[in-house]
């Protein structure tokens, strides 16, 4: 749980609403009740996991080794069949309640519980250096610091409250602490507290099965509207659909006067004509040509995933005058290959004896196409041909008169952004549950937003963050915030956005990064 300041300065307070909703959970087990929680929430929990399992991005092969390895370790129990997705999918119709209800009423207790607290309000590493450390700290802490001498070219310097001796001895005091234990092999110092009595009771009392107070405003999650249900793809454009050829290396035997030679070529796009299979082919010296496929239906069997193309396919274009095989098929996601077919040419790229081919350019059709342009909006949409997975990226760029104006107007843009994303945590967290992913992010000409995931839930999404967005607009001379930005929101987003500027330039890397990208970018007035 990511506390504030205000936060830190009453964790007990955050934990009793913790025990408050385990006691929510146990009043559900309660004879008289429902036995245990509803169906609907283990089924949104399985369905979830078969869709994560099953369009998984491709990892890293060193990471998947990893956890195959750690599946076949006897604690696990793993059945053989299982090894690659067991501890990914879950395999019950129902929850176990018996298990759960054990859970919640033995070992979910406040005696079990160790609660760690981390933060920099107990001070850092430095606080507790050697004497040489603390004498020469002293001795900076009284230079004087001429500011007669200032440039003129300076920055004024913004006045923020970053105090944090108040809060720090309000619920931590040091010099009762004591000193700290240091951990042995990292080195990090630590204190260790007994949780008081009183504290602990009032746990017991909040953690006994029943429905919390209102003010806590606690329920079970509601149910999932953005998880998909659908997984069709949508269809090619027929003037270049998808065909198991395409994207192809093959060489070609065309007849040069008496003598026959083969040619390298590339499959670069397919067509349907008058029942016609119509392939063009990219060749290196010569252009793009198109052929008419012979025996079309015996590459209906690569379509599907149960027999794959491999190299070494052979075939006929144009009524058996021209033959062709297969030298180089793409990988999945791979677009055009290209590959001479011979071991006399096929190691001359890397051998430094030829130049790599270029591949063709791709067909306008497989450009981004303009579909909206009217009132200063812009549409443009291009189609997955890679993947053929229902996913779907939205992106969305909003340019804002003034944004280089001032550092304060890209400082409201990035507030802006962190209230826009804090009233909308609820939503996106059920939206990345169901593999939908969103974000908000200020700009140099303004601010951007990315809606991505499974496409069939994706717009839905999309309107929601929009909704949020757009509330702001025509409140000139209002003084109060959106009913969308919940009370108190705003000074936490601006303590947060205080911090980052604070601690902003701490990196080396990420400061020098920073640095280059101000020298390229245009100057902020």
């Amino acid at each position: 749980i990511s506390l504030s300041r205000k936060g830190m300065g009453c964790w007990e307070e955050v934990v009793r609403v913790v025990f408050a909703y385990l006691g929510m959970l146990k009043y559900h087990f309660m004879e008289g009740q429902e036995e245990g929680l509803a169906p609907w929430i283990h089924d949104e929990l399985k369905s979830i996991a078969e869709l994560s399992y099953r369009y998984a991005d491709e990892g890293d092969v060193t990471e998947i080794v990893e956890e195959v390895a750690e599946n076949m370790a006897p604690w696990f129990n793993l059945p053989q069949e299982r090894i690659l997705d067991g501890d990914a999918l879950l395999f019950d119709d129902a929850v176990d309640n018996t298990a759960v209800k054990n859970l919640l009423f033995d070992y979910f207790t406040p005696e079990n519980l160790r609660v760690d607290l981390m933060s920099s309000l107990f001070g850092r590493d430095a606080d507790f250096g050697d004497s040489k450390a603390e004498d020469e700290e002293e001795e900076k802490k009284e230079e004087p610091e001429d500011d007669e001498e200032e440039d003129e070219g300076s920055v004024e310097q913004m006045d923020v409250d970053v105090d944090d001796g108040d809060l720090n001895e309000a619920f931590f005091d040091r010099e009762k602490a004591g000193q700290p234990t240091v951990e042995p092999r990292f080195g990090t110092k630590f204190w260790v507290e007994d949780i008081s009595e009183d504290t602990i009771q009032t746990w017991t009392n909040v953690a006994k099965p029943q429905l919390p107070s209102k003010e806590l405003a606690l329920d079970l999650p509601p149910k999932n509207p953005y998880i998909p249900s659908k997984f069709d793809l949508k269809p090619l454009p027929a003037d270049d659909a998808a065909h198991p050829l395409l994207n192809c290396s093959v060489k070609v035997c065309v007849a040069v006067g008496k003598k026959k030679s083969w040619f390298p070529a590339a499959v670069t796009k397919y067509q349907m004509e008058k029942n016609k299979h119509r392939l063009s082919l990219s060749y290196e010296d010569e252009g793009e040509k198109w052929h008419v496929l012979d025996s079309p239906n015996d590459y209906t069997k690569f379509e599907g995933e149960e027999e794959m193309l491999e190299s070494g396919h052979e075939g006929s274009f144009d009524g058996g005058k021209i033959k062709f095989k297969v030298t180089a098929v793409p990988r999945e996601g791979e677009g055009i290959v290209f590959s001479y077919g011979d071991a006399g040419h096929d190691d001359d790229v890397e051998d430094g004896i030829a130049f790599p081919p270029l591949p063709p350019p791709s067909p306008a059709s497989r450009l981004p196409q303009l579909i909206h342009d009217k009132n200063s909006f812009k549409l443009w949409h291009l189609q997955d041909r890679k993947f053929k997975r229902p996913l779907g990226d939205l992106r969305v760029k909003v340019e804002c008169e003034g944004m280089n104006d001032s550092a304060l107007n890209q400082a409201c843009m990035a507030l802006f952004c962190r209230l826009c994303s804090d009233a909308l945590t609820e939503t996106c967290y059920l939206a990345s549950i169901s593999e939908l992913g969103s974000s908000l992010y200020p700009t140099d000409t303004g601010f951007s937003i990315r809606v991505h995931g499974f496409d069939h839930n994706l717009l839905a999404l999309a309107k929601e963050v929009l909704n949020v967005v757009m509330q702001f607009r025509g409140r000139e001379g209002e003084n109060d915030l959106p009913s969308t930005i919940k009370d108190g929101r705003f000074d936490a987003c601006l303590e947060v956005q205080l911090r980052k500027y604070s601690n902003a330039g701490m990196n080396a890397s990420s400061f020098s990064t920073s640095l280059r990208l101000i020298c390229l970018r245009p100057a902020v007035k």
